[in-house]
């Protein structure tokens, strides 16, 4: 019985698979599109056929169905992962779908598809990759996912972390690694040296791809050509289409064999619509009138410093090489950014031709398979690299519609916030439940923050008239924990008695 291994980059916008054995490593075709590409739109359509049955479609196919069934399709998975409880009526199946199920059928077809390239008796190992950003949940909400598909899944690890493993080797070197794709921007400072791979920062941001597509769509297209797509959503009113439509635009503009300047598709569907034009003029003024520039500038920054702060002998004037990833960085717009922070002749030299990457992958064409194909190569060197992570994200917590200041995952055990007053008017109103989000920013936002988990408190322990203190606190006593508690005040002040307290762990 043999292992073939593989690395899986479930992207926001794409689908990629990277097969490896003792003899090659090879993409994974996922579609039927001979195009030469390796990838997949990361999409689901759930279809009825006349007899009846459930088609489940991924890739350009879902696409293509959910322009006649757009109430079908699923697309943008990855933010609804980081939802709470998300869940959507689909009528084909005449009932809701939740994330975990959707993610699951989207993977069963991977497998399915994987399986064409496995001898009998093979097992099919997997890697899996997700953002930085991710909480421990949602990455046992993926492994299960893959594991109940079919593949024995090895484990779930950071985009931007899986893509140094891409290189044939791995010399001593200070890396930073760019990873901005669909969904997230992710930014790692990996340091190498020898046969130890330490992770020294990373952080992320809900920034990506869809964002920009929604910004095309929201700020230029829609008050450019309102007539034209009023007409259009009153057939395919569905946001999901839209924002496809806007995504099929930006990405028909920076298509690599594309030398122009403008862009224009039809609307699917309409063949009665004059052609809407885009141009990357347009696109340019817009992300710098959003702030992309200062978004990223800032997140670099902020990393640096934090290395700075923790004794780090480390700054941007000893990066040796930028890696450059993600399909958001077709855009030149981008590839200018990080030209301008790092330096034109370290970018240039170092980034975004991909000449490891491509050596490694054995030449295949399409470079984006670096974090699908570190994947694997991370699974099959494993046992002979030493991974050090230490990712500063912050856990928080929320009550109603705010977020509160919360702690450091690296705080030393022991550390505590101060008291946090509550009031039983609020418990009350959220049913006696509290949040817990992760995020990398201080003052963290709904829009920022990826869902980790609930407390429920027990109601019958508070008084109306009183004011219980909750209070965060690192714990390590062989695995980092969290510890969430409530403490009695007595005329304003804080008591010893501890109403209740619960325990979360962060990592195992």
């Amino acid at each position: 019985m043999a292992q073939v291994l593989f690395g899986i980059d479930f992207g926001a916008c794409n689908l990629k698979c990277v097969r490896l054995n003792d003899k090659k490593i090879s993409g994974v075709r996922l579609h039927t599109k001979d195009d030469g590409s390796f990838h997949a739109p990361n999409a689901i359509c759930y279809s009825k056929t006349k007899d009846g049955t459930i088609q489940k479609v991924i890739g350009q196919a879902a696409l293509n169905k959910g322009a006649f069934e757009p109430e079908n399709l699923i697309v943008g998975l990855k933010r609804k992962l980081e939802q709470r409880d998300w869940r959507q009526f689909i009528p084909a199946l005449n009932r809701e779908v939740t994330a975990p199920e959707v993610v699951e059928d989207i993977f069963k077809r991977i497998y399915e598809i994987a399986k064409g390239n496995l001898s009998k008796g093979d097992v099919a190992c997997a890697m899996v990759t997700v953002p930085i950003i991710f909480t421990k949940s949602q990455r046992q909400m993926i492994a299960k996912a893959a594991s109940n598909a079919g593949f024995k899944v090895d484990g779930v690890i950071n985009e931007a972390f899986a893509a140094i493993f891409s290189a044939k080797s791995l010399n001593d070197s200070f890396n930073v690694v760019f990873d901005f794709g669909g969904s997230t921007l992710d930014v790692s400072i990996v340091k190498v040296t020898g046969n130890e791979v330490h992770e020294l920062a990373a952080a992320g941001l809900h920034l990506g791809g869809l964002d920009i597509d929604r910004d095309i769509l929201n700020k230029i297209l829609k008050p450019k050509y309102e007539t034209i797509l009023n007409a259009a959503w009153d057939i395919v009113n569905r946001d999901d289409f839209q924002m496809s439509f806007a995504q099929s635009l930006k990405e028909a503009i920076y298509a690599d064999d594309y030398n122009d300047e403008t862009c224009a598709v039809g609307i699917a569907a309409r063949k009665d619509f004059d052609k809407i034009i885009l141009s990357r003029a347009e696109i340019d003024e817009l992300l710098e009138r959003e702030g992309y520039a200062e978004k990223i500038n800032a997140l670099l920054d902020e990393l640096f410093d934090a290395l700075a702060e923790h004794d780090e002998c480390f700054d941007k004037s000893d990066v040796t090489k930028v890696w450059a990833l993600g399909g958001s960085l077709r855009i030149p717009y981008f590839r200018t950014l990080l030209e301008n922070y790092f330096g034109a002749e370290l970018f240039a030299a170092n980034a975004y031709d991909f000449e490891d990457v491509e050596d490694f992958l054995n030449g295949l064409e399409n470079k984006y398979l670096a974090v699908a194909g570190g994947a694997a190569n991370f699974l099959k060197q494993r046992g002979q690299v030493t991974t050090i992570n230490a990712i500063p994200y912050r856990v928080s917590f929320a009550l109603g519609e705010k977020i509160y200041p919360g702690l450091s995952k690296n705080s030393p055990a022991g550390f505590e916030t101060m008291y946090k007053p509550l009031k039983v008017s609020e418990l009350e109103e959220e049913a006696w439940k509290i949040e817990l989000y992760q995020s990398f920013e201080d003052e963290a936002s709904f829009e920022d923050s990826a869902y980790l988990a609930s407390v429920q408190l027990d109601s019958t322990l508070y008084n109306e008239d009183e004011t219980p203190l909750l209070r965060l606190k690192m714990m390590r006593d062989g695995r980092l924990r969290l510890r969430v508690s409530v403490q009695r005040t007595i005329d304003g002040e804080p008591d010893l008695i501890l109403l209740e307290q619960h325990f979360l762990r962060l990592e195992d």
